[in-house]
C-alpha cells in the first residue's frame, strides 16, 4: 500500500522487478554465479515481522504514518520486554507449516536493532528486552534445520537524512550509510552461516532510479562485502541491485523465465501485528498462492506478525498448521517445482505443478468420479491421488486427452486434493490447452482485458457473437471454446469477407481461440462461427486491447517546478501544485524543452533521471500524436505518484474518481496504470503530462492503443 509517495514497500520496481537491473542477471537467472538449490527444494518460507511496532498494534510504518518523531517513539523499547518470545516455537510454528526456511526482521524502517548491535544503543539487547533475538533466532534454526533468512531495513527513520535526502544533508546521509553497512557486517560475522539476506527500504527521497539509489547507499560496495563475509548468501533486489531473488509484494507476479523469485504475502492486511478480525485470508486460499508460485517456479513467503510480547495469534497459528497438513500429504507436488508451458496455462480441473515427469492436478472442487485432462503428448505410466489408497484407472484418447476413473467422491471432502500424473517421459512441448480467464498482472502492468460471458450459449453448428469496444484501436479477440469433437471452425468478422480458420484440437475439452491483432472502431461488432464437422459452443469472450508504450524516446522533457512538499507532508500541497498552471501549460512563454535522448533505467519516463533531483517539483513530458482524422483513442498511464494529462489543451478524465481525484488534484494515481479515453483532431495533437512526484521518485509510463493509423513523434522530429 502506497499513501503519500513512500510505499510499505519501496521494492524492486515498477513490474515487480526492475527491467534494468534483471538485464544484469545470467543465463540461469542468477547474479553473481550463486547456486542455492535449498531454494527451490524449500518453496515455502516463513517471514516475521517483530518490533517496537507491534506493542499498538498498528501495523510496522506506525512511526511514519502518524509522524512520531524518534525521541517520542524510541521509548516503547522501555516496554518492549518480548516475555512470551521463544524462538524455538517459532521456527517449529515454520517447520511443522511445512516452510524450508524462515526471514526473521533484525531491523525494519523504525531503527530497532533485534540484536546486539555496537553501532547504536537503539537495540533488544540494550533495553527493556536484555535480550539477542537475532541470536535465539539463528541458533533455533540450526536446531531445526531450517535455513536462515534475515530481514533487514536499508532506511531508518531515526536519521533525519532519510526525509532531507543526501544532497540537502550530506554529512547526514554519509552516517546513516555507514551505521548500515557496519550493521550489515555485524549480522554477516557474528551469527553463522546466513543463507538469504533479505532486504528492504533502499530508499533516497525523490530518486526512485535504481542507479541513483545505488550510488547513494553504495550498494554493490555493500553486497561485495556481503558476497566476501558469506560466500554461498542469496540477496534479493531490494538495495537497487539486481542480485539473485526478483520479490514482488504483495502480488503474485512471476518474474521472467529464468529468474529467480519469491512473492511474500501476508496473512491479515499488514506485515506487523494489527487486529485483522474478519479480514485474515483462508487456509486454503494461502494453500493456491503457494500452489500459483510453484506453478512459475517460485517461492512463497507467508509472513506471521507475533504480538508485542512475541505469542503467536491464534487465527495464524491455526493457517499455518492447516497449511502444515496439507504438506504432509502434499510437498512433492510443489517443492523443487519446474515452470514450463504446461503448467502456466489454466486447466479445467485445476492448477497445474510439475517435477520432472511427473504433473501434480491441484483439484480446486472434489470432481465427481472422472476427471478429463488435456494436452498429454505422451504415455501414462500412472495416476494416484495423493493421501488415498484407492486405485484409479485412466485411458488417452489420440488427442491427447485423459480421462481418469474411480475418484472417491465418497470420501470426505478434502481441500486442493491433488492427482499425480506420472509420464514415460517429458511433455514434448507442444501448445497446452488452457482456459480463458482474467490473470492477475499484479499493480504495476496493464490490466488484462474483462472475460465476458455468453448467455445462454448453446452447442451448435453455427454461432453468432455481439460485443462491445470502447473505442477505436487494435486488440485481439479470445474465445472460449468446446466442442464435441476436433475440427475446424470458420470464422467471420463484421462485414469482413475473408475468413480466418482456427483449430479446435480436443474433444469435449474447453479450449481458448484468439484471433489476433483485429482493427476495430468503437461500438457494437458480430462475429460469425461456423463448423462442418460437429455442433460446438463459444460461452466466453474477452476484447484484450494491444497496449504500446510511448517510451522515453518519444518524450521531452522539462522542470522541476518546486512545490512546497516535502514527504509526509500534506496532500493539499499536492493538489494545489497540480492545479496551479506553470509555463508548459502558457503556450506564449517559451520553455526550454530537453530531449529524452538516453536514460540508464527502463522504458518509463523517470524524471529523477532526466530533470535532476536538486530539487522536488512539478515536472512535465511532453510527445505529439499524428491522427488522419478526428478519433477517440484508449490510453493508460501509471505513475509515482501524482499526474494528470493535457491533451490539446484540454485536462483528461480518467476511470480514477471524482472523489479521489478532488483530494489531490490527480486524475491518475500510483504505479497500476488507468485507464482513460483521449480525443484526437486530424492532423498533430500534443500530449502534455504533468507529473508531481511521491516521496520517493517521480516517473509515469504511457501506453496508447494505437489503430495502426497514428503517428506516434519521437523526440528528434519535433524538438
Amino acid at each position: 500500500m502506497k499513501t503519500d509517495g513512500i510505499t510499505e514497500s519501496e521494492s524492486s520496481g515498477r513490474n515487480g522487478y526492475n527491467l534494468m537491473e534483471t538485464s544484469f542477471a545470467s543465463a540461469d537467472g542468477l547474479q553473481n554465479g550463486v547456486k542455492a538449490p535449498w531454494f527451490d527444494q524449500a518453496r515455502f518460507g516463513m517471514f516475521v515481522h517483530y518490533g517496537l511496532y507491534s506493542i499498538h498494534g498498528k501495523g510496522e510504518w506506525l512511526m511514519f504514518h502518524e509522524k512520531i518523531r524518534p525521541a517520542e517513539y524510541n521509548q516503547l523499547a522501555d516496554r518492549f520486554t518480548a516475555s512470551s518470545f521463544d524462538a524455538d516455537a517459532l521456527v517449529s510454528l515454520a517447520k511443522e507449516a511445512g516452510a524450508g526456511y524462515v526471514v526473521f526482521g533484525a531491523r525494519h524502517h523504525d531503527g530497532f536493532c533485534l540484536w546486539d548491535s555496537n553501532t547504536t544503543d537503539f537495540t533488544t539487547v540494550r533495553t527493556a528486552a536484555k535480550r539477542d533475538l537475532i541470536r535465539e533466532y539463528v541458533e533455533a534454526c540450526a536446531r531445526a534445520g531450517l535455513r536462515v533468512g534475515i530481514y533487514y531495513s536499508v532506511m531508518s527513520w531515526q536519521w533525519p537524512a532519510i526525509f532531507s535526502g543526501p544532497l540537502a544533508d550530506p554529512e547526514g546521509w554519509e552516517n546513516m550509510v555507514q551505521e548500515t553497512h557496519a550493521q550489515v557486517r555485524e549480522l554477516m560475522t557474528d551469527y553463522g552461516q546466513i543463507d538469504y539476506l533479505w532486504y528492504d527500504g533502499c530508499v533516497v527521497p525523490g530518486m526512485g532510479e535504481a542507479s541513483i539509489r545505488s550510488k547513494y547507499w553504495r550498494s554493490e560496495e555493500l553486497n561485495a562485502m556481503v558476497r566476501e563475509l558469506q560466500p554461498g548468501i542469496l540477496i534479493n533486489d531490494r538495495a537497487a541491485r539486481p542480485e539473485d531473488v526478483t520479490t514482488p509484494e504483495p502480488h503474485l507476479t512471476p518474474a521472467p523465465t529464468g529468474r529467480i523469485w519469491e512473492c511474500c504475502q501476508t496473512i491479515g492486511q499488514s506485515w506487523g501485528w494489527r487486529p485483522n478480525v474478519g479480514q485474515e485470508k483462508s487456509a486454503k486460499r494461502l494453500i493456491q498462492d503457494l500452489v500459483f508460485c510453484a506453478r512459475f517456479g517460485g517461492n512463497y513467503l507467508l509472513n506471521i506478525g507475533p504480538l508485542a510480547d512475541g505469542s503467536f495469534r491464534p487465527s495464524e497459528v491455526e493457517r499455518l498448521e492447516a497449511i502444515g497438513d496439507w504438506m504432509r500429504v502434499n510437498r512433492q507436488s510443489v517443492c523443487d517445482s519446474e515452470r514450463t508451458p504446461y503448467t502456466e496455462s489454466e486447466h479445467l480441473i485445476g492448477s497445474v505443478t510439475c517435477r520432472e515427469h511427473c504433473l501434480y492436478f491441484h483439484l480446486e472442487e472434489w470432481p465427481c468420479e472422472r476427471a478429463v485432462i488435456a494436452g498429454i503428448d505422451v504415455d501414462v505410466r500412472s495416476v494416484e491421488l495423493l493421501g488415498s489408497d484407492v486405485k484409479l484407472d485412466f485411458d488417452r484418447s489420440p488427442d491427447g486427452c485423459v480421462r481418469i476413473l474411480g475418484l472417491p467422491v465418497d470420501e470426505p471432502i478434502r481441500s486442493l486434493a491433488v492427482l499425480k500424473v506420472e509420464l514415460e517421459r517429458t511433455l514434448s512441448g507442444s501448445t497446452p490447452p488452457s482456459l480463458l480467464v482474467e490473470a492477475d498482472t499484479g499493480r504495476n502492468l496493464p490490466a488484462e482485458g474483462k472475460v465476458h460471458n455468453v448467455d445462454d450459449w448453446q452447442m451448435k453448428r453455427s454461432q453468432k457473437l455481439e460485443f462491445f469496444v470502447p473505442a477505436r484501436g487494435v486488440y485481439d479477440l479470445d474465445l472460449g471454446v468446446i466442442s464435441n469433437v476436433g475440427q475446424e471452425l470458420d470464422l467471420h468478422l463484421d462485414s469482413d469477407s475473408s475468413t480466418t480458420k482456427l483449430p479446435i484440437r480436443f474433444c469435449n475439452y474447453p479450449d481458448t481461440l484468439h484471433l489476433k491483432g483485429k482493427v476495430l472502431n468503437g461500438g457494437v461488432h458480430h462475429l460469425a462461427v461456423s463448423g462442418e464437422d460437429a455442433d460446438f459452443g463459444v460461452y466466453l469472450w474477452r476484447a484484450q486491447p494491444l497496449w504500446k508504450m510511448l517510451t522515453a524516446e518519444n518524450w521531452s522533457v522539462v522542470g522541476p517546478f518546486p512545490t512546497e512538499f516535502r514527504p509526509q507532508g500534506e496532500i493539499s500541497q499536492v493538489r494545489d501544485a497540480l492545479t496551479a498552471v506553470h509555463p508548459p501549460e502558457r503556450g506564449e512563454i517559451p520553455v526550454d524543452w530537453r530531449a529524452c535522448e538516453s536514460q540508464a533505467s527502463d522504458e518509463s519516463v523517470n524524471f529523477s533521471h532526466l530533470c535532476g533531483t536538486d530539487d522536488m517539483g512539478v515536472c512535465y513530458a511532453r510527445t505529439y500524436v499524428t491522427a488522419p482524422e478526428a478519433c477517440e483513442i484508449s490510453i493508460l498511464m501509471g505513475c509515482d505518484w501524482w499526474a494528470n494529462l493535457i491533451v490539446n489543451g484540454r485536462q483528461v478524465s480518467s476511470k480514477r474518481s471524482e472523489e479521489e481525484c478532488a483530494q489531490d488534484g490527480a486524475w491518475f494515481n500510483g504505479w497500476k496504470p488507468i485507464e482513460a479515453k483521449i480525443e484526437l483532431e486530424p492532423g498533430e495533437n500534443e500530449l502534455l503530462v504533468k507529473c508531481h512526484p511521491g516521496s520517493a521518485d517521480n516517473w509515469f509510463v504511457f501506453y496508447l492503443n494505437n489503430p495502426g493509423d497514428l503517428v506516434e513523434h519521437r523526440w528528434s522530429t519535433k524538438d
